[in-house]
């Protein structure tokens, strides 16, 4: 399979590679629409953080054009514009969003028509796939350009959209406005149309209209994705520039720190808002302002009145004499819902951080600061903690946490695919050695599997040759205890009983769990538990006489 998106990745690294004599020219590229998985970065060229906050690709719907009486769902799901045999209504929805031969006439007239290059559309520059055929009604969709939209045709064959898509490239505004002037004025009209556009952008987060997103299918539902990328999911947004760069370090300095925070970003599209008439006008070739030219004059202006009006924005891009930059760690650490013996994780992190920043030779031109988050060892506050401190990318080298193994497990997995390191001070399990699985994780102590050593050791030293073990359920890091079995027969213990209790069990159901291990003799229990579960299974045990 032709691999577009990796291809065009590569391309575009490859401008920044010099012959070895002269500067390349682009110097610096300001914004590489990285893959997650993408790692053929050419050694000739360094990264220099985020641009700005992730972006993402989409389909949109003006607002203004869902109307009270369409009976839509509230989350508009990809699946309204997948042919529905069985529901009659599914027709009526999607001639909604087709529109008449006339007011397509208008918009073949701005069409880029660059795809025909490659045999993917018509003469007027629309992709019409078979499903859209011999007088079958399918959604319209208004694109920018060809080359950065292309993969939604590989989307439409794989997922059998019902969808037809006009490529108008810089040209879509004019698109956009053409339709907005036929059917949004119209109260009676139910016309609607979609537009494949990327966020954040001057068409989907203007202030003169909104638009309502459709929930795209995951990146792993769509098998092309290998192919295309994931193009709705959250991508980073990175600089680049050449390894020659580096000599000018007043220069890189400045560059490490461009960032386009929200209301900066913002900013820019309010007064490209302000220009867009003009700048409409004169991309038309039909109006009689129409000047080729005066687009880039125009966007030069929108630059430089942004610079006139955001001193305070770019000016944190100014290097500040030998000032020490500042580097990241997102601290996850159990502030609440846990004993009290977690809550000297944090303080000793911070410790931690304050010898670094004391000694001069760990990180003479850096500053270290551990930013610091509530993990409470739950996986969706983990996961959240972790999606914010990706976000934040700018000089952010890894997270610090979370503390337990089941809950580091789902933002281990995913690590490798955002390459930010992960390093645990406490999830033992030995599931997270695997390097495969796992490359970006650390941790600063050893895996329980090394437990099992001292386990045969210490009940030889005991003289016990009989114990049983208790264990919840579905916790992969106390599967060492399995594997432990094999070891415990070598040298002639017996594991009389491996007994899981559930997550949710109560006091009794412990009672129950302990009295079955008193019938079968069990006295010496291993149980390898949190703080709440060996309180409830000391008092049982105390109760029962067990151990």
């Amino acid at each position: 399979m032709h691999d577009i998106e990796r291809e065009r990745l590569f391309v575009t690294l490859e401008n920044l590679v010099s012959d070895g004599i002269n500067w390349p020219e682009p110097t610096i590229d300001l914004e590489v629409w990285m893959l997650s998985d993408y790692h053929i970065i050419p050694p000739e060229i360094e990264e220099a953080g985020s641009i700005t906050h992730p972006g993402r690709f989409g389909l949109f719907i003006p607002k203004p054009l869902i109307r009270k009486e369409d009976v839509f769902p509230k989350l508009y799901p990809y699946t309204m514009f997948q042919e529905d045999l069985n529901n009659p209504k599914y027709y009526e929805l999607i001639k909604k969003f087709d529109v008449s031969d006339g007011v397509l006439e208008v918009l073949k007239s701005w069409a880029e028509r660059s795809c025909k290059n490659e045999n993917k559309c018509n003469r007027d520059g629309m992709y019409i796939p078979e499903q859209c055929k011999d007088g079958r009604k399918c959604a319209l969709v208004l694109a920018p350009h060809y080359e950065d939209t292309k993969f939604i045709i590989k989307h439409i064959e794989e997922l059998k959209f019902q969808l037809k898509v006009i490529w108008l490239g810089g040209k879509i505004k004019l698109g956009i406005k053409h339709l907005m002037s036929v059917y949004g004025t119209d109260r009676k009209s139910s016309k609607k149309f979609l537009v494949l556009h990327w966020t954040p952008s001057e068409v989907i987060d203007s202030k003169t209209m909104e638009y309502v997103p459709v929930t795209m299918p995951r990146c792993e539902d769509i098998i092309v994705s290998n192919n295309t990328g994931c193009k709705y999911e959250l991508t980073p947004l990175l600089k680049y520039h050449a390894h020659e760069f580096e000599s000018s370090q007043h220069a890189l300095q400045s560059l490490l720190r461009v960032y386009f925070d929200t209301s900066g970003i913002q900013a820019l599209i309010d007064l490209y808002d302000k220009y867009e008439p003009q700048i409409l006008r004169a991309r038309d070739e039909t109006n009689l302002e129409y000047d080729e030219h005066a687009v880039s004059r125009y966007y030069n202006q929108i630059a430089c009145e942004w610079l006139k009006t955001n001193e305070p924005a770019w000016h944190k891009w100014k290097p500040k004499g030998e000032e020490k930059e500042e580097i990241y760690i997102g601290g996850i650490f159990p502030l609440s819902g846990l004993g009290r013996a977690y809550l000297g994780i944090m303080p000793a992190a911070i410790m931690a951080q304050q010898a670094i920043n004391s000694n001069g030779t760990i990180l003479p031109n850096h500053k270290l600061i551990i930013l610091k988050s509530d993990g409470q060892c739950r996986a969706d506050k983990v996961m959240k903690n972790f999606i914010n401190y990706y976000i934040m990318q700018e000089r952010m080298i890894g997270v610090l946490g979370p503390a337990c193994s089941d809950t580091v497990e789902p933002i281990a997995g995913v690590s490798k695919h955002f390459r930010m390191a992960v390093i645990s001070y406490s999830a033992e399990g030995a599931f997270l050695s695997d390097r495969d699985t796992y490359p970006y994780f650390f941790r600063t102590i050893g895996e329980n599997r090394q437990y099992e050593h001292v386990y045969v050791r210490l009940l030889h030293q005991l003289n016990w040759n009989r114990v049983a073990a208790l264990t919840e359920d579905g916790q992969k890091s106390t599967e060492y205890i399995s594997h432990m079995e094999s070891m415990l027969k070598e040298n002639h213990i017996e594991l009389i009983s491996n007994k899981k209790f559930p997550r949710d069990r109560g006091d009794t159901e412990m009672h129950q769990y302990l009295l079955d291990l008193k019938t079968k003799n069990a006295r010496i229990i291993i149980a390898d538990v949190d703080d709440k579960v060996a309180q409830v299974i000391m008092c049982e045990a105390y109760r029962l006489e067990v151990g």
